[in-house]
């Protein structure tokens, strides 16, 4: 197998994490099944101790320890934005082929397992609430992030449908770097829009962008401001999250 490249050929018929990545995030804690990744955030982990809760359970009355926070598209992205932590010379592939994408119920089934041994080990710390714990292994809500862009990921549509049609969820957040308006306009018309959607807004003008969000599309700034007006003909809940970096905004 090549190391260089996005992803690799492996005995199933679904894109793959290339080995070197896939060592470098499990030992970061992701849960990774096929191209998907899942993660235990910080916040769920100190909801597990009692010590808080993150600003969805302020804000909306969401049980942090029941968020499940993953991507259907861990290791695609458009930007490499000069924040970003993750491993980007692995982002190489621009698109993810529709033929060779794990459909949302086996998405959803491995990364819950995932999930779920992510979770186990916190069994063991006896600072531990584990009526909570328990509870965890059910979320009844869902995290469309992590790292990737979610909005790659073809069968989008219909894995928010297939989430908001699970018996235990309540809502279903997506965060989007605004890269693929026809992904946020097939949402609109195929009725799966999530509960709420963020669009990522890292600059004021054209010239911070380029600087900040270092696009790979030549057109990435009129694919964001189309996708800033899509948000604003949505009916759902729709947030521009700013991400402010002191020196260049």
């Amino acid at each position: 197998m090549s190391c260089s490249g996005e992803t690799v050929e492996a005995n199933n018929e679904f894109i793959q994490i290339k080995p070197v990545i896939l060592n470098q995030l499990k030992k970061a804690k992701y849960g990774v099944s096929d191209h998907s990744t899942v993660e235990l955030c910080h916040w769920t982990k100190k909801s597990f101790r009692n010590e808080g809760d993150c600003y969805k359970h302020k804000f909306y009355g969401i049980s942090t320890h029941r968020c499940m926070e993953f991507s259907p598209a861990g290791m695609f992205c458009e930007n490499r934005c000069v924040y970003c932590w993750r491993p980007m010379e692995f982002y190489s592939a621009m698109k993810m082929q529709p033929e060779r994408v794990a459909p949302p119920e086996i998405i959803l089934s491995n990364l819950m397992e995932e999930r779920e041994r992510l979770i186990m080990g916190h069994y063991g710390d006896v600072k531990s609430d584990k009526k909570k714990i328990d509870e965890s292994l059910l979320p009844s809500h869902y995290a469309i992030s992590l790292s990737g862009e979610p909005t790659m990921y073809p069968q989008l549509p219909e894995l928010i449908k297939y989430l908001k049609q699970l018996p235990a969820t309540k809502s279903v957040f997506l965060v989007t770097n605004g890269q693929e308006p026809e992904m946020l306009e097939r949402l609109q018309d195929e009725d799966a829009l999530p509960t709420q959607l963020y669009l990522s807004t890292n600059a004021p003008n054209e010239e911070v962008f380029q600087l900040v969000n270092r696009p790979k599309y030549k057109d990435a700034w009129e694919r964001w401001n189309a996708s800033l007006e899509i948000l604003s003909e949505m009916d759902t809940r729709t947030v521009l999250r700013v991400t402010l970096i002191r020196g260049l905004q």
